[in-house]
């Protein structure tokens, strides 16, 4: 007993150390976790300045944008369900029940430039265009009554097209089914429509348009021609039906755009800062484009870093068009003489690329340390669209401008 009782209470003693350790380890994990995640936008109305690693939970003032109609397209294009920008081309298509081509249209006016019969497949129900280096795809996976089984991509050498007005291709398909519909009785609630495609590296990503709970999911599949089962990875509440989208790698964001029901008060969603294909997992910022009148939204595709092009199908209220638009919800005015000037930089936070647009004059910039140590200071120039940061480690910084006039303003920018 005299030799068992000390080691017991020591064993006790070792217990409640080992156990209080643990309770210490956790909460100062936890805290320091707290204090490193968190809202990382600056745009943000819940923005923190202390968080260094973004944890998606940013939210945004209501913001309204207004696109500028470009022209009118061709009688022929009348329920224009797609866009995309690839090699300087802008192409489009109808949905269901017309004809089995895609046109190039000019980006000035919207009329058309070239007519591309995909002789080897019809158009069931084509509702969106992507591109990549070599090839146009097609996404023919239209599901208004949730009945389709014949869901595919398809998938169209680039040099087959050639630049005469009138060309005929043959392309590969890329089938697919979703593993977690397991009914296909007609429905107007379903979860199952689709009318967004988007291509990054060696695969082809689709967003749901669900008319049941008004979300979107996201599939993900190879662009190699086959027969693929889908399962959805990732989701987000859109509040709304998303009826396209694009992918632009330079800013590695994805715009969605949708409407209500009815084709009413039409949206955009623009996704950034996300992890890997997560891509819900970043900045998801709404801008509401239209009123109650009736827009069929359908296409839209970024034409620069910060402009795009949005197009609609003909309706009661309009025919179908081609609109432009830009993120004027980002411009800040900072340099002021006789006539207000615009610069717009982003994206804020920056990987190692800031872009820069709107500078009319050269400027001289200078960045900051939050010490107020000189890290990087030179001459901008109109021509200039950019600016490397890649020499910046992470943290806070000032963009210090100053124009001849003498004019100056301050940013603050994350990296």
């Amino acid at each position: 007993l005299p030799i068992s009782f000390p080691t017991r209470r020591s064993s006790d003693l070792m217990k409640n150390y080992c156990k209080h350790l643990l309770v210490f380890i956790l909460i100062s994990s936890f805290g320091y976790a707290h204090a490193q995640s968190g809202c990382t936008d600056p745009a943000a109305t819940n923005y923190d300045a202390g968080a260094t690693t973004n944890d998606g939970s940013c939210l945004y003032s209501v913001t309204h944008n207004t696109p500028v109609l470009r022209g009118q397209l061709s009688s022929i294009i009348t329920e224009s369900s797609g866009l995309v920008l690839t090699d300087g081309k802008l192409w489009t298509h109808n949905d269901s029940g017309n004809p089995n081509d895609i046109y190039s249209i000019d980006t000035t006016d919207g009329h058309t430039l070239q007519t591309v019969t995909i002789d080897n497949y019809p158009n069931v129900d084509w509702e969106d265009i992507a591109a990549d280096s070599n090839y146009i795809y097609v996404g023919d996976f239209g599901n208004n009554n949730g009945t389709r089984t014949d869901l595919k991509i398809l998938k169209i050498k680039k040099t087959d097209i050639g630049t005469a007005s009138v060309v005929h291709v043959n392309a590969q398909a890329i089938s697919f089914a979703y593993t977690d519909q397991t009914s296909f009785t007609p429905s107007n609630t379903h979860n199952f429509d689709c009318e967004s495609l988007i291509a990054i590296k060696d695969s082809l990503y689709i967003f749901t348009k669900d008319r049941g709970d008004m979300q979107t999911r996201v599939y993900k599949m190879p662009k190699i021609p086959g027969t693929y089962n889908l399962s959805p990875y990732t989701g987000f509440n859109v509040n709304g039906l998303i009826t396209g989208a694009d992918y632009n790698p330079n800013t590695n964001e994805i715009i969605l755009i949708g409407y209500l029901s009815g084709h009413t008060y039409s949206f955009l969603w623009f996704l950034n800062d996300f992890k890997g294909d997560m891509f819900f997992s970043g900045n998801k910022r709404r801008i509401e484009i239209s009123n109650g009148k009736e827009w069929q939204t359908e296409g839209v595709c970024f034409i620069s870093n910060n402009r795009f092009f949005i197009s609609c199908e003909s309706t009661d209220s309009i025919d179908a068009s081609l609109f432009v638009s830009d993120k004027s919800w980002l411009y800040t005015n900072v340099l002021k003489s006789n006539r207000s000037v615009q610069l717009c930089f982003y994206p804020n936070p920056v990987n190692n690329v800031l872009y820069i647009e709107n500078l009319r004059s050269n400027a001289s910039y200078s960045i900051q340390n939050i010490s107020g140590q000189i890290i990087k200071q030179g001459v901008l120039y109109p021509a200039d669209d950019k600016l490397d940061l890649n020499m910046l480690g992470k943290g806070f910084y000032i963009l210090n401008i100053e124009n001849p006039e003498g004019l100056s303003a301050r940013y603050k920018i994350v990296k």
